[in-house]
């Protein structure tokens, strides 16, 4: 036995000792290691959920969640090749006898590697390594095949892989050399094709090179022999088409895939995806619909409903129903239960509609509904959010234009006519509140269904006239940002629980509530909106109240007009509303922009007439207006050009006297400069120059001031950033000077009063909790704790992505201390936020407006340290 093992060494290279490794690593340790390999592969496709709404993944290896669920197969997969690889390598030369060999004997002879299965091992690890997300070392691995491999299967196999990871990094030139060489490669054979093709694919896609992709996917499927690749092939290839705007092939292959009999998720998808991309000249719609309204019927549907809604709406739109289409994309909004994907992007769909044809106030609305479900990682999420802010600034000026239009109207009235107009406000909004619970006790989830009602009550109402408490778009407007900040209320065991995420919590009011019902008192009114007196409050009765209501709408007529001019780009919307603001307030503050605006977009859009009237408007009345410089000189702007050089040039000649280390001098000359030219462009670079002149000349604590100096003065841009930079570096490296910064900003911008209303804010910074359960678990704390407190609990989240849930109503500084003193070890409330980093703090309500303006969690945790739970402070409060 000893004898046959020593023969078996792999110090020697024996017919046996090949054989025996050879044998050992096929069949012991590669096969274990790869069935570790596979074992990992289909815990990926167990995992791995398809997002139908985008275009899929050709591989299904990309998620970072599922990896690390792999990640210990993929270890014993890595081991087990390190095995073969280590202890199983025949590397010893064979011992020939003495006479010449053949050309096939000496090409045996100069083998590097004499196990045939080291080469698989390498391609294993390496596969094992991509899987496993770590790049880095598969890329080694790849390379190290490509020039060493004996294999030739397993040599152009890794160069595929080494390719599809190049993609993966973003490598895409290194890819594609790759991937360009194979194809002129006379060796490579068809058995690599499904896998090269796949990969050629989706480097294209990776790349949205759509039309290149098609055709590789095409010639994939060509040579692929498995079921599950093929119609998920087939499927990409059908959204590709509908990308490259080939929609006939896209409804062919949706059909193809559902021929394929694939799960009931993608056969679903394909049958809804048929349904959106149709030819309208060439396929069958009735059949289309009817369909559909067999899936809809159909109870393995109902989670897909929202789907099949939509699919109608894309129809409608293909047939050039509008209104159809929305009515369907409401339906397919209403029936997302749980997939807010989806009812976002039935919001977006109306949102589109809406302004295509230039309704931006419904457009506000559903861009608004459509970014609160939809995730940022959304295509396109940027520019909806964009077109949303601008829609939102339009809105927002309609609404106080509206608003006080009304209300001078009120003012105009007798007293009579007055308190009768308010009366039937309050009669409506009580009948659309009554009409609103009934809807709302039919189906506690339709809240868009309500939200329509309300639109089309509010539309009855406004038949007569634009009338401001009637108007839908404040409506919208006001319920999208109460929905923003507060999130649909959801259906629960019992009312507490249902209320968990409701603008406020009113304990008192449910006590009061069950007194009435029992007969102890009359029910008191707490809705403002059902008093005359929150109408009657706000109506300009003074002179002085009437101009500040005039100057408002002033204000906001200029700001539509520059919303749609800047903006949105309706050039007709945004002439109609300057003329507007100069009708109604001919001498306005803002008169020489509306000329010049009204000459500009009318020389745009070719009216010469209206072109020359602001021209001449311009010229008389601002003659010294750099506008009427520019109109009456045709080399205005070049005489301009040319006395900024100056400025370059002074920017210049300091920069090179920085350069020489001249710092006095650049400090002098710089501060010149900005008194000189304080709105120019180079502005910033002038005063980055002059700290960077003073920084060599003293420490970093005036260097730091130069540049804080620098970034509270200069509006933006990269020398602001730099400036900003350095500042966060010193912080970090001199963490004594942030500090001071933070006390001495917290000093400025905060004030303490103690007899002032305070809150208790709770400020997450980093990590994730349920929102809805944190407020439940403070609402039972309340309810528990403090039973006859009018506590209410909100919640905020700030531009910087710090989420806020704060409790009202709980008195000045001195019991707001106590009431934090009780809440702070309450185990459940840290139960929701084990998981964050999060701070706890008390702040008065005017400090709390100041706070979400400057949005530094920090800053503010000085001044309440200092002034809340400081030793002196403390015992102060407790004498009081």
């Amino acid at each position: 036995m000893l004898i046959l093992l020593g023969s078996c060494s792999v110090e020697k290279n024996t017919g046996l000792s090949r054989n025996y490794h050879n044998l050992l690593s096929r069949y012991n340790i590669y096969f274990n290691g790869n069935e570790s390999y596979k074992n990992g592969l289909r815990k990926i496709n167990k995992q791995f959920k398809d997002d139908f709404s985008q275009l899929l993944p050709v591989f299904k290896y990309e998620d970072k969640n599922i990896a690390s669920s792999v990640s210990s197969d993929m270890d014993r997969a890595i081991t087990k090749a390190s095995k073969v690889i280590t202890l199983h390598s025949i590397t010893a030369k064979p011992e020939m006898k003495d006479k010449e060999m053949t050309e096939k004997e000496k090409e045996f002879y100069d083998r590097p590697e004499f196990n045939d299965w080291v080469d698989d091992s390498y391609l294993l690890m390496g596969k094992a390594q991509t899987l496993k997300h770590d790049y880095f070392l598969a890329i080694k691995t790849f390379k190290y095949l490509n020039m060493e491999a004996q294999d030739e299967d397993v040599k152009y196999e890794s160069m595929i892989w080494l390719a599809y990871v190049y993609g993966l990094e973003e490598e895409f030139e290194k890819a594609g050399e790759i991937l360009e060489s194979l194809k002129e490669d006379e060796i490579f054979t068809k058995e690599h094709y499904p896998f090269y093709y796949s990969v050629y694919a989706d480097h294209h896609i990776k790349q949205e090179n759509y039309s290149s992709a098609i055709e590789m996917l095409e010639k994939s499927l060509k040579y692929e022999k498995k079921k599950e690749n093929k119609y998920r092939y087939t499927y990409i290839l059908a959204q590709l088409f509908e990308k490259t705007g080939h929609e006939q092939q896209a409804y062919k292959n949706f059909a193809m895939v559902v021929r394929m009999n694939p799960p009931y998720d993608m056969t679903f998808n394909a049958r809804i995806r048929q349904a959106e991309s149709f030819d309208i000249s060439n396929e069958n719609v009735a059949e289309l619909k009817k369909i559909l309204r067999k899936m809809l019927r159909d109870e393995k549907n109902i989670e897909y409903r929202d789907q099949i809604y939509y699919a109608y709406g894309q129809i409608a739109i293909k047939e050039g129903k509008k209104d159809e289409a929305i009515k369907y994309y409401k339906e397919s909004a209403h029936a997302s239960v749980q997939n807010n994907k989806q009812k976002g992007i039935s919001y977006l769909s109306i949102a589109d509609i809406y302004f295509e044809v230039e309704n931006y106030v419904p457009a506000q609305a559903y861009y608004d509904s459509a970014l609160m479900n939809l995730s940022p990682e959304y295509p396109g999420y940027s520019m909806i959010s964009s077109k949303s802010a601008h829609l939102n600034s339009l809105v927002s000026s309609i609404n106080i234009i509206e608003r006080e239009d009304s209300l001078q109207l009120l003012a105009a009235m007798s007293p009579v006519a007055r308190l009768a107009v308010i009366d039937k406000i309050i009669s409506d909004l009580r009948e659309e509140e009554r009409k609103k619970k009934e809807q709302e006790a039919l189906s506690p989830y339709s809240q868009s269904d309500i939200y329509e009602g309300e639109r089309r009550l509010n539309r009855q109402l406004n038949q007569s006239g634009k009338w401001y408490f009637y108007n839908p778009a404040v409506v919208d407007f006001g319920r999208n940002e109460f929905k923003k900040k507060w999130g649909d209320r959801k259906l629960e065991d019992n009312w507490r629980r249902k209320d968990k995420t409701v603008l406020e919590m009113n304990i008192s009011d449910m006590n009061m509530e069950a007194e009435n019902a029992q007969g102890q008192g009359e029910p008191v009114e707490k809705d403002e909106r059902f008093k005359r007196d929150y109408y009657l409050k706000d109506i300009p009765d003074t002179k002085a109240r009437l101009l500040e209501s005039s100057e408002k709408i002033e204000k906001a007529l200029f700001a539509k007009g520059s919303t749609y001019m800047s903006d949105l780009k309706d050039y007709p919307m945004a002439i109609e509303t300057y003329e507007e603001l100069l009708d109604r307030f001919p001498e306005n503050s803002y008169l020489l922009s509306c000329y010049y605006y009204l000459y500009d977009m009318n020389k745009n859009m070719g009216n010469s007439v209206k072109t020359g009237y602001y021209e001449s408007l311009i010229l008389t009345k601002f003659p010294e207006s750099e506008f009427a410089q520019m109109l009456s000189d045709p080399d205005y702007i070049k005489k301009r050009n040319e006395k900024e050089m100056e400025v370059y040039r002074l920017y210049e000649s300091l920069y090179a006297a920085y350069l020489n280390e001249e710092y006095a001098r650049v400090i002098k000359e710089c501060e010149t400069a900005l008194k000189i030219y304080p709105f120019h462009e180079l502005m910033p670079k002038f005063y980055l120059l002059r700290a960077y002149a003073i920084g060599s000349i003293s420490d970093i604590q005036t260097f730091k001031a130069a540049l804080k100096e620098m970034v509270d003065t200069v509006p933006g841009g990269e020398e602001k950033l730099r400036a900003a930079e350095l500042i966060a570096h010193f912080n970090e490296t001199v963490p004594e000077l942030k500090a001071e910064d933070e006390k001495a900003e917290a000093k400025q911008i905060y004030n303490y009063s103690a007899n002032e209303a305070h809150l208790l804010v709770l400020a997450i910074l980093e990590g994730n909790t349920d929102m809805n359960q944190l407020i439940f678990n403070i609402i039972n704390f309340n309810y528990d704790n403090y039973p006859q407190a009018e506590f209410t609990v909100n919640k905020q989240i700030l531009d910087n992505g710090v989420k806020l849930v704060f409790v009202e109503g709980t008195g000045n500084a001195e019991k707001t201390m106590e009431y934090y003193r009780i809440f702070i070890p309450e185990k459940t409330i840290k139960g929701s936020l084990k998981n964050t980093n999060y701070k706890a703090f008390v702040i008065s309500v005017s400090n709390y407006n100041v706070f979400v303006e400057h949005q530094e969690v920090s800053v503010y945790e000085k001044f309440f340290n200092s002034n809340y739970l400081s030793p002196e402070v403390s015992g102060k409060n407790r004498q009081k």
